[in-house]
């Protein structure tokens, strides 16, 4: 069966964050939260970001992926290519598909630059728009979207009976979300804040708070939305938390 699987839904440090001792962190020192990245499973095995918990996330999946699709460039999403290096795994031609912007990043920076020159990682500028086709009944298609500092664009997988909508980092909610969630079935949505006033220097990180989301969603579309992507200041984590429909670390999402 062609799925998805959640391997992570936490804000790119994970949860529990390091340095911090709160009681949201300690509650799941032993069980940790995963950055937020997605795996896709046909008849081999793709992977949505790569994460700093690569290692641990490869772990739940039945194979290693054979190709690598990335959001963005921020530490979060890209940390986990080193990895993949000589100084680990000394994989070879692994796929990586990317906005052009981040292929420019990685082939001009150490690590990556080293490994695009040894091979491990072979680069695909992908603009935003670009239908992938990673295998018979399975592909993703990206969409730009708003976030500092560099190109970024979600992703929309389509399997042989479903689509998915992958969107952990935006700004704020200047695109369309209507038409992006139309053809959907489910999407998984940047959640990072519940709220505006959660941390001190929220305007040098924005992201639309789970509350004002909900002012752009009609009911229809709140049913389809999972938020992930969540800091460890978020509310939503808590046992009696507010009562928001999160993604669930480890689910499998049928395609």
């Amino acid at each position: 069966m062609v799925h998805a699987r959640v391997l992570g839904i936490a804000q790119d440090a994970g949860v529990p964050h390091i340095g911090c001792a709160c009681p949201r962190c300690e509650r799941f020192r032993d069980a940790p939260l995963f950055p937020a990245c997605l795996g896709l499973v046909g008849e081999r095995t793709y992977l949505i970001d790569a994460t700093p918990a690569l290692p641990a996330q490869a772990r739940m999946l039945p194979s290693f992926p054979v190709a690598i699709l990335l959001t963005h460039a921020h530490m979060g999403h890209v940390a986990g290519l080193w990895q993949l290096g000589e100084e680990a795994l000394g994989a070879r031609g692994i796929a990586v598909h990317a906005p052009p912007g981040v292929c420019a990043f990685l082939d001009g920076n150490d690590p990556w630059r080293r490994m695009v020159r040894r091979g491990n990682l072979v680069l695909s500028a992908d603009a935003p728009g670009t239908r992938v086709a990673l295998e018979d009944g399975l592909c993703a298609t990206s969409f730009a979207v708003n976030h500092r500092g560099g190109e970024t664009v979600g992703y929309v997988v389509e399997g042989p009976s479903r689509r998915l909508l992958y969107l952990p980092d935006i700004d704020r909610w200047d695109l369309d979300l209507h038409e992006l969630l139309a053809p959907c079935d489910l999407a998984l949505l940047d959640g990072t804040f519940y709220s505006r006033d959660e941390i001190g220097r929220q305007e040098d990180v924005p992201h639309p708070p789970i509350e004002e989301t909900f002012d752009v969603l009609t009911a229809e579309e709140t049913a389809k939305v999972r938020f992930f992507h969540l800091n460890h200041t978020n509310p939503v984590l808590d046992p009696q938390g507010p009562g928001v429909l999160v993604a669930v670390q480890g689910d499998t999402i049928p395609l």
